[in-house]
């Protein structure tokens, strides 16, 4: 037959192979499919064919290996902010100077407290979310030893929480332009599967013309529409009545932290005062009646009111219902869009700029520790990545 094989199976040999590699019957064992692959089991994806530590290699593929070279493309200036797992940093990138904000995250304690799915997942759907005008853009992520590093777009002028301080009660004409930009950032992530479930001032960045630019999305999650979840999370002041009750949720629940947002924003003060615990805050959240003052408009009563009710179903949860109601009719969503709407021409005082945040050590920052391994006790690789 020359370099021919019998039956439909006819191809050329190469030299390298010999007829008895095409002919021989293939034993059971390689036949026999693994019951867990990379489709069944996420952190399968991260396992490499080479040596890697078990610290480096839960962390990919969404944090790449860069012990140094990451490190040196940026100079570090100050500290911005302190977060559970380390500190955001404003940095300057060498090639051409610009300006970036990096969050760098502690693998000790992101791995004690059973945090690698919620790092990893926050890289994930942040970079993919975020081309959207109203969201920070992540630009790389990388790891060390010891360190995940995140670089993203640096805001300008702090962020919505340091400005209401500032403002107190906004005028209408602001709020408007602010819970419509945030009802679009909202609405876009639901669209997409996402619950982001920490909507809050503190994580909504203001740039120079006073936009908003939603950050930390250490808590989102993919959630399907029609599905639920009932993981207890989020910050106390704006977590839905579903949530502080231990219901399973859904989307529903972002739409009452923008009803809580409005509230505080148009009133200068928070619906509900904090509390120590979610049990003790719902109670309060179940007896209070969320209605806003005489001085605001009814307009913007009938918002909040269809924004802050706590059945879930009968709460207002789309764009499309909230672009009908009397407070939101002037406005010009596609205008917004564009970003041709500038919320700082109706503001009190000026925006204020992102401030240096002191630290006790002066200028030392968790970037500047070089520790050459990561020491955990008891740490078991089977139970993280059961997670």
């Amino acid at each position: 037959m020359g370099n021919r094989l019998s039956g439909n199976r006819r191809q050329d040999i190469p030299r390298s192979a010999s007829a008895y590699t095409f002919q021989r019957v293939w034993s059971r064992t390689s036949r026999r499919r693994r019951s867990v692959n990379s489709l069944t089991d996420p952190y399968l994806a991260s396992r490499t064919t080479w040596p890697v530590p078990r610290t480096e290699a839960i962390f990919l593929p969404e944090y790449t290996v860069n012990p140094r070279s990451g490190e040196k493309e940026y100079k570090v200036l100050h500290q911005i902010n302190k977060g559970a797992y380390g500190e955001v940093l404003k940095v300057q990138r060498q090639s051409d100077k610009k300006f970036f904000a990096m969050k760098v995250m502690s693998k000790q304690e992101i791995i004690r407290n059973d945090a690698v799915k919620q790092c990893k997942d926050e890289a994930c759907i942040q970079r993919m979310v975020g081309h959207h005008a109203f969201i920070v853009q992540i630009h790389k992520t990388w790891q060390n030893k010891v360190h995940l590093h995140i670089v993203m777009d640096y805001a300008t002028h702090g962020d919505l929480y340091t400005l209401w301080l500032l403002e107190g009660a906004f005028s209408e004409a602001a709020v408007q332009l602010y819970i419509a930009e945030l009802a679009l950032v909202v609405d876009f992530l639901h669209n997409a599967g996402i619950v982001f479930r920490d909507l809050k001032m503190e994580n909504i960045l203001l740039d120079q013309d006073g936009h908003i630019r939603l950050t930390d999305f250490g808590l989102a999650k993919w959630l399907k529409r029609g599905t639920r979840t009932n993981t207890i999370c989020g910050t106390l002041q704006y977590m839905a009545p579903e949530i502080l009750h231990e219901d399973p949720y859904y989307h529903a629940i972002d739409w009452w932290s923008l009803g809580i947002i409005m509230f505080t924003l148009l009133t200068g003060s928070y619906p509900v005062k904090g509390a120590p615990n979610h049990h003790l805050m719902c109670s309060k959240v179940f007896h209070m009646e969320y209605s806003l003052p005489t001085s605001c408009s009814p307009e913007a009563n009938e918002l909040v009111t269809q924004l802050l009710c706590k059945d879930a179903l009968d709460r207002l949860q789309s764009l499309k219902a909230l672009k009908q109601l009397s407070f939101m009719k002037s406005l010009s969503f596609e205008q917004l869009q564009k970003r041709r709407l500038q919320p700082k021409n109706f503001l009190k005082r000026k925006l204020p700029a992102t401030l240096a945040r002191r630290t006790k050590n002066g200028k030392k920052f968790i970037y500047d520790k070089q520790s050459t391994e990561l020491n955990i006790e008891n740490f078991d690789w089977l139970r993280v990545t059961a997670l």
